[in-house]
């Protein structure tokens, strides 16, 4: 019977496996996040038919996937499965966000890291469920740690830039204020939380905080990156630091809330910087729930009903604008803060069993166990096999897979691809039309050479060169060029904009989303410069429409070296 429960595939039970780990506190709350994107289809896909099934039914799948990883946290087929229909669902109906792709990349990397006879296939009788399932929490840790320094670097890589490091017109400033007025101060007592000098040395923190990230997290242990264990004081430190400030940009009141961001992040830190402390903590909360009785448990269960009782009523009283419309900035913002606290104590708290013992793979390494170069296997016979270069180069890719992704669509900024998504959300960058105001990719003064005799083609120009000039576009009543930049800052609770007024912000704050299903927020259409690239994708776009009877009219100037072009704005006239 022992042999043929195993044949069922890792993940078939829990049997046999670890208690509370690191990769089952991940599970939960990867599928709390995944939650969010099946509680946005239930309210925003069109009704269900032969003709949206096809949205439907992955939806339904991924919400059958989160009810079976909190039926078995500790399954290692119900966490891939997660991960599968996750890939699907965020492939066929999520955003172009940023946590939409941070999302992707965490489901791809529990695809790329899991071991290879789990979901159904049969494995060797003499095989440990337990060490398999170390080896891949293991690959995921690296491969995770991997992504998190590489998003760090980006982020903080876009914000050397002049206007995020202006108090007035800094989304780091915009943020403080709306975090702090959606705590339910009022604007002069924001003023007095955050007088101007704290204002200004913020966004330099911030900064210093991403960049200096990776490097602590590379150099702050001196058993290397791929270190195991107990996690050293510098990592638990990073943990609460970015615990503290992913809570903090979550509770500015929508639009301004990045709350599902910082969702994605929490099981990125579980698995990637305190593997260890986050299961011994969750082990000893389940020791706890096992022993302390009914009344234990009926506490627990009442301080949650309590929180999320408080959550759901001031949703009821508040009519926030919220984009993306997931609908649950307040249970949202709850459970972010709910999670970095749990985490901030495991990491300072919980270094440690409580009987102060050692645990399995403290400094040690498993001989049988996958490591994270892959270079021991284990063959049907029982006998270890060194792998050859070519599986160790294979294992190397999978693992560093997701931190190659991150790093690509981050580097689309400056490259000319396309402005979103591109993990410099709210960075305040900008590098198009030859005005970027980055520290490290100025646009150097060069002579112009658009002439009467050869004006500059857009269309016959490389992308390089189209990059370094702009389109101004002045006027235009084409729905996804005049909602191409839309300023949320109109949007806010007048509370939060109150607040930003007295604390000298402007109050601007600017998206590019994907598609802009509202009516525009400002009743009064504001030009903005945007790269000629993607003017082209949306008048193209609509030029297929033009059967349907569809009308249209683009007023543009170009923008070379940071400044508008004169005489008459140039116009397009598209009739049906």
């Amino acid at each position: 019977p022992e042999v043929r429960r195993r044949r069922m595939g890792i993940g078939a039970r829990s049997e046999g496996l670890p208690g509370w780990d690191a990769l089952a506190v991940f599970s939960v709350t990867l599928a709390h996040c995944l939650a969010l994107q099946v509680l946005k289809d239930a309210q925003s896909l069109p009704s269900l038919g032969a003709a949206t099934a096809w949205r439907w039914a992955p939806t339904a799948l991924l919400a059958l996937s989160v009810a079976r990883v909190h039926a078995a946290p500790r399954s290692t087929d119900a966490l891939v499965a997660l991960a599968m229909n996750g890939i699907i669902v965020l492939a066929c109906n999520g955003s172009q966000s940023n946590h939409v792709l941070l999302e992707l990349a965490m489901c791809a990397a529990v695809l790329l890291c899991a071991p290879s006879v789990t979901s159904g296939r049969p494995a060797s009788p003499t095989g440990d469920p337990s060490r398999a399932r170390r080896a891949f929490s293991r690959r995921l840790t690296i491969s995770t740690r991997a992504a998190l320094c590489v998003l760090y670097a980006t982020t903080g890589f876009a914000k050397l830039n002049d206007d995020w490091h202006d108090p007035n017109v800094s989304c780091c400033v915009q943020m403080l204020v709306g975090a702090l007025s959606g705590m339910g101060l009022r604007a002069h007592h924001v003023s007095i939380v955050a007088p101007a000098s704290i204002r200004a040395v913020v966004p330099y923190a911030a900064t210093a905080f991403e960049l200096g990230f990776p490097l602590l997290c590379i150099f702050g242990s001196s058993r290397g990156f791929a270190w195991d264990g107990v996690a050293s004081a510098t990592h638990r430190a990073l943990t609460a630091v970015g615990a503290s400030f992913h809570a903090l940009i979550a509770l500015p009141p929508p639009p301004m809330s990045v709350y599902p961001f910082s969702m994605i992040m929490a099981p990125m830190y579980v698995v990637g910087m305190v593997p260890h402390e986050t299961g011994a903590c969750a082990s000893a909360f389940a020791a706890r729930w096992k022993s302390g009785g009914v009344s234990f448990r009926a506490g627990v269960w009442a301080v949650v009903a309590v929180a999320v009782a408080v959550a759901i009523r001031r949703h009821e009283a508040h009519s926030y604008f919220e984009y993306p419309p997931y609908f649950a900035w307040e249970l949202g913002a709850l459970w972010v803060c709910c999670a970095f606290g749990a985490l901030t104590y495991a990491a300072l708290f919980r270094a440690l069993p409580s009987d102060g013992t050692r645990t399995h793979g403290e400094g040690t390494r498993d001989a049988d166990s996958d490591s994270d170069s892959g270079t021991r296997t284990r063959t049907r016979a029982g006998r270890t096999k060194t792998q050859t270069r070519g599986q160790k180069l294979v294992g190397a890719l999978k693992v560093s897979a997701p931190a190659a992704f991150i790093f690509f669509v981050s580097a689309s900024t400056y490259v000319g691809v396309r402005t979103y998504p591109s993990f410099a959300m709210f960075s305040n960058l900008r590098v198009e039309g030859g005005a970027s105001n980055h520290w490290v990719f100025r646009n150097h003064h060069h002579a112009d050479t658009d002439t009467e005799d050869a004006p500059f083609d857009p269309i016959a120009a490389g992308r390089d060169e189209t990059y370094k000039h702009g389109v101004l576009v002045t006027n235009t009543d084409l729905p996804s060029l005049r909602t191409a930049q839309v300023n949320l800052a109109p949007l806010l609770p007048s509370a939060t904009i109150d607040a930003l007024t007295a604390a000298g912000c402007r109050r601007e704050f600017h998206v590019t989303p994907p598609k802009w299903p509202y009516p525009p927020p400002e009743p009064v259409f504001v030009p903005y410069a945007i790269p000629p690239v993607e003017v082209r994708r949306r008048v193209a776009s609509a030029l297929k429409n033009t059967n349907a009877g569809m009308d249209f009219f683009v007023e543009y100037r170009w923008v070379r070296l940071g400044a508008a072009e004169g005489g008459p704005v140039r116009r397009l006239v598209v009739k049906a």
